[in-house]
Order: C-alpha cells, then structure tokens, then sequence
C-alpha cells in the first residue's frame, strides 16, 4: 500500500490534488480515492498538535503581522510559499486520522 498525492490538471488549466491509495490486486495497481488536498499541494501541512497549541491565540489574532505569522511556522518547521498569507486553517481529517495546517 502506498499514499501519494495525485495531480489532475483539467482542460481549463486549473490543477487539483488529491490523495490516492495504491495497491496491487491480482497482479494489477488499482488507486483508490482517499481525500482531497486543495489546489496547492504545499497549502496544507501536517502537523502534530501539540507543537501548534501553545500558538494558536497568537495565530488567530486578527492583527497578526506577516512577519509574527512566518515566525510562528518557522518555529513548527512548517515551509510555504504563499504570501501574502490571508487564510489560515486547522483541519482535522478523521479520515486520514491526521491534522493538517491550510494556509492561503
């Protein structure tokens, strides 16, 4: 079994990833659909939650900086390339059974 995000690019030009779940049966590689991850692949970050917690009031403050946001995730070993950051998600997929962090 192996997880790997799946890039579709639709005749419109848009790109969107999902993850799939592949495996061999019979001899043959079928893909089962798990999740969506977004049109970014580098939007959404797993985290663990106790490396966010003691910064979640700071995050959610309305009148956080660029700067206090990049050093907040640079403390949690979190890399992006979005700026400016206008959106920022704690998701929890009880699917996946994981947390992930979406920054637009």
């Amino acid at each position: 079994m192996t997880m790997r995000p799946k890039k579709v690019t639709r005749k419109d030009g848009n790109t969107y990833y999902s993850l799939v779940d592949e495996k061999r049966v019979k001899g043959k590689v079928v893909q089962k659909y798990v999740g969506y991850l977004g049109k970014d692949l580098h939007s959404k970050n797993e985290i663990k939650l106790e490396d966010i917690l003691p910064y979640i009031k700071r995050l959610l403050d309305k009148k956080i900086s660029q700067e206090d946001i990049d050093s907040i995730l640079k403390k949690i070993g979190i890399e992006y390339d979005s700026w400016p950051i206008t959106k920022i998600m704690i998701e929890n997929d009880l699917k996946l059974k994981k947390t992930f962090l979406r920054l637009k």
